[in-house]
Parts: structure tokens; sequence; C-alpha cells
């Protein structure tokens, strides 16, 4: 269902604006289904609390990628820093 994000050197804020875009749409509809009642408002609520959790879900995948990124090249590095030591001696 969720696309793949290749993890990369630097985190990807793009998400994190989509997501907030998203907060700010569902607030606005949150608000007028407040004040009005109507069904279509109620509609366009769970429409952007729906694209919320999409782009969480994707938020969330981008952020275990990169932690795993980092993970894996810290474990890199602390290998070539014990390969070296073993050939100065």
């Amino acid at each position: 269902m969720s696309k793949h994000v290749e993890p990369s050197p630097e985190q990807n804020e793009e998400s994190h604006e989509r997501l907030m875009a998203a907060f700010k749409e569902y607030f606005k509809e949150n608000q007028k289904w407040q004040a009005r009642g109507t069904r279509r408002a109620g509609e366009n609520m769970r429409y952007w609390l729906a694209q919320i959790r999409i782009i969480a879900r994707e938020r969330r995948a981008h952020v275990q990628q990169y932690r795993v990124w980092l993970d894996k090249n810290k474990a890199e590095k602390k290998a070539n820093q014990n390969g070296g030591d073993d050939q100065d001696e």
C-alpha cells in the first residue's frame, strides 16, 4: 500500500511539510464541521483525517528507513576503525 522510500543521508522534510499542510486543512474543516454540523463538512473533515493517516504512514516509514541507514553507516564506520587498528599491529 505504501510506496517504498529510499533511505538517504539527509532527513527528508517533504513528508513533514505535507503532513503539516494536511493537518491545517483538517483543522479548517473541523472548525466548519463544529460550526455547521453538516454532512458535507463532516465528509471533508474525514477526508483530511484519512490524508493525515496516509501521509503519517509514509513519514513513519521514511523515519524508520533513515534510522536503519544511520545504524548501518555507524556500524560500517566502526568496522573500518577497528579494521584500521588491526593493520597497525
